[in-house]
């Protein structure tokens, strides 16, 4: 995935996530589920901006 892609993704999922905890509630665990998702699409995005950065340097 590229950087364009992955901003794509991490906001659908962010809305998702904020949905689902004014729905469920912050404990709860599909809640806890997405926002790890989350996490892993951002540590994606991190690792692919520092490798173009790095590649551009």
């Amino acid at each position: 995935m590229n950087l364009e892609q992955l901003e794509k993704l991490m906001e659908k999922e962010r809305r998702e996530l904020n949905r689902m905890a004014d729905l469920h509630g912050l404990k709860d665990e599909r809640v806890l589920d997405k926002s790890s998702r989350l996490d892993r699409i951002m540590d994606k995005y991190l690792h692919t901006k520092r490798e173009i950065n790095q590649t551009h340097s």
